[in-house]
């Protein structure tokens, strides 16, 4: 996830996101400063929760898992509000933006190598996961929004490790076959004939 920041402040920084800042970006309803700051919030929610959480907290029920937190968050009424905040949030502009993103990922290399391996962090109304699995949904969030703001920029994609994007296609996939069944999910990758609505794919 670090690197994949990394990448977004690289991304980010370029004279282009400041040119469009204020213009429509891949996303419906989103500037591209609006996703930008999107982007630095997302991942930015790990020192967040890190920094709520007690180190010794315990879960009071079952743990999140990445696709069951998907699931939660879309529900949740944080995520009608997202368009407004990021817009909110874009006004510093596009330099203290993409400076905010770069000093974060820096933060996230630091604190994510002193937590222990057992680590908990509470989200979504304080229900808990580990932050592993937390982290695996700041990828997801930090890549497909790293992807949307380099088609909105018209901006080559960074480079980024192949073996977070399979992460990405690991938990995509299980939310699909959480939702849809494995049947399902085998006709819209092999038999689409058979697929019927709605549509398996895309599942958020």
């Amino acid at each position: 996830m670090v690197e994949a920041v990394e990448a977004a402040a690289e991304l980010m920084s370029r004279p282009s996101v400041g040119v469009n800042w204020d213009t429509p970006s891949a996303l419906e309803g989103m500037t591209v400063g609006s996703l930008a700051a999107h982007l630095v919030r997302a991942a930015g929610a790990t020192i967040a929760y890190l920094d709520r959480t007690p180190v010794d907290a315990q879960p009071e029920g079952d743990l999140l898992t990445p696709v069951t937190y998907f699931h939660a968050a879309v529900d949740s009424p944080i995520h009608d509000q997202v368009k407004k905040v990021s817009a909110d949030e874009s006004a510093i502009g596009h330099e203290v933006t993409s400076a905010k993103c770069a000093d974060l990922a820096t933060e996230l290399s630091r604190r994510l190598a002193d937590e222990p391996a057992d680590r908990l962090v509470g989200a979504l109304g304080g229900r808990m996961l580990t932050l592993d699995d937390f982290c695996r949904t700041r990828l997801i969030e930090v890549l497909l929004h790293l992807d949307d703001l380099s088609v909105s920029v018209g901006e080559l994609r960074p480079e980024t490790d192949p073996l977070g994007l399979s992460i990405v296609i690991d938990i995509v996939g299980s939310i699909a076959r959480h939702v849809h069944g494995d049947w399902r999910v085998v006709y819209a990758l092999a038999r689409s004939e058979r697929v019927g609505e709605p549509a398996v794919f895309p599942v958020f």
